[in-house]
């Protein structure tokens, strides 16, 4: 079993939030800001409709706890709280498959239904996008959005990220459209500063050798 103990000292900060790994504790606050709404119940924006019963109340503590326990520098799923003014209001996720070799991260997040349209979406992905760009020598960055997800959207496009493709998911058993993206290194331009604290005892987890 991976010690990932180091993970619980990484920071992340922008000029409006901070995103680090939660305890327990607030993992269980975590999930009470999912289960006080992220989206309109006619509308499912993500690819695994977690959201819906019975997942809601539960799911958010054993999925943080799941993926750490699992966590291994050739595949690794970093899930972070973010806070606002020291206000828990959602998480930003980031992930690396065989990352040494590929050198590629993928995202995915999600915020309180009222703390959405503000800037938040932004600017947490801007802080882990410097992680990976900036730190970890990450090449390319993936991410998506489903059809009617315009919030999303707009964060990728805003961020510099293009349309590589087309795909289909069926979260609720049917099928919707995918929109597949994709961020490359030389085409990255952080839009906000990003510092990010205790990532040297953290980078052999994430399968780099040094910053």
């Amino acid at each position: 079993m991976t010690d990932i103990t180091a993970l619980f000292g990484l920071r992340l900060t922008t000029p409006r939030l901070e995103l680090r790994v939660p305890t327990r504790d607030e993992l269980v606050e975590l999930r009470a800001v999912a289960y006080a709404g992220i989206h309109p119940p006619e509308f499912m924006p993500f690819a695994v409709a977690w959201t819906d019963e019975p997942y809601s109340e539960r799911w958010v503590v054993a999925f943080h706890e799941e993926q750490l326990a699992a966590w291994k520098p050739s595949g690794w799923d970093l899930n972070l709280g973010v806070w606002l003014g020291g206000t828990l209001v959602g998480s930003q996720s980031i992930h690396g498959r065989d990352f040494a070799a590929t050198k590629t991260v993928a995202t995915g997040s999600w915020l309180g239904a009222r703390f959405q349209r503000q800037g938040v979406g932004t600017e947490m992905r801007t802080a882990v996008l410097e992680l990976a760009f900036r730190e970890l020598g990450a090449t390319r960055a993936t991410s998506g959005a489903l059809d009617g997800n315009q919030a999303s959207r707009r964060v990728s496009e805003k961020l510099g990220y293009r349309t590589v493709g087309r795909s289909t998911v069926a979260p609720r058993g049917v099928e919707v459209g995918h929109a597949d993206l994709e961020l490359r290194r030389e085409e990255w331009q952080p839009p906000l500063p990003v510092e990010i604290y205790g990532l040297e005892p953290c980078l052999p987890l994430f399968g780099v050798c040094s910053a």
